[in-house]
């Protein structure tokens, strides 16, 4: 009897150890599991995060080699964006610089176009629907906002072309140029090219660029 007990005990106590043996299994290989999946996200988003600076990357080459071609001072990319809302619910709308290629010794502008009000440059917003890509005089402007922030950066002509968001329809930015300098316009006259050609190389370039931001958001998303 004391013969069976201890053998009905031992088969207790070898039934429980492999309770106890599955259930830690069990524990390793969901650890095991749940490490593996960490894992597995960071790299996605490592990569990711790669995908993002690549785009980013071939934005500011696709700017700065707009910049050199046009004989540009300053090549930028705005991007628009809410910022915060009015009293009667309407969202803020306001652009930011967010990528920007400057010649040697010509002032960035990226630190002090940060959260600017749209409403204030609705000449710009005009030219943007109606003269996008053209080069256009300073002086020519009627006396606004607009025309002053230009003056301040020494901005003698410049020329605006719209970015738009993956829909093809909504706005989502634009790229800017701006001359600085007569000479650099002159000089491109000299070598017998024409405006026409510039507004084509604007416009070219900045439907590059907008693929690459598009491609950007995508990934960020």
């Amino acid at each position: 009897m004391i013969a069976s007990s201890i053998s009905s005990y031992s088969d207790l106590v070898y039934s429980i150890g492999e309770i106890i043996g599955v259930f830690g299994v069990g524990i390793v290989v969901g650890l095991w599991t749940m490490l593996k999946k960490k894992k597995f996200t960071a790299l996605l988003e490592i990569k990711k995060e790669q995908k993002v600076a690549q785009a980013h990357s071939q934005v500011h080459e696709t700017l700065t080699e707009l910049r050199l071609l046009v004989r540009a001072s300053r090549a930028m990319v705005f991007q628009f964006h809410n910022g915060g809302r009015f009293a009667d619910g309407s969202s803020i709308k306001r652009f930011s610089v967010t990528h920007e290629s400057c010649g040697t010794g010509v002032q960035g502008m990226l630190l002090e176009s940060q959260d600017v009000l749209l409403n204030r440059y609705r000449e710009m917003v005009d030219i943007l629907e109606n003269r996008s890509n053209q080069i256009i005089k300073v002086s020519d402007l009627p006396q606004c906002s607009f025309r002053y922030g230009l003056e301040i950066n020494n901005v003698l002509f410049f020329a605006v072309s719209p970015l738009k968001c993956e829909d093809g329809l909504t706005p989502m930015g634009f790229v800017c140029c701006h001359w600085c300098d007569i000479g650099d316009l002159d000089a491109v006259h000299d070598e017998g090219i024409p405006e026409s050609s510039l507004s084509e190389v604007v416009s070219v370039s900045t439907k590059t660029i907008n693929s690459h931001l598009t491609m950007g958001k995508r990934h960020a998303s």
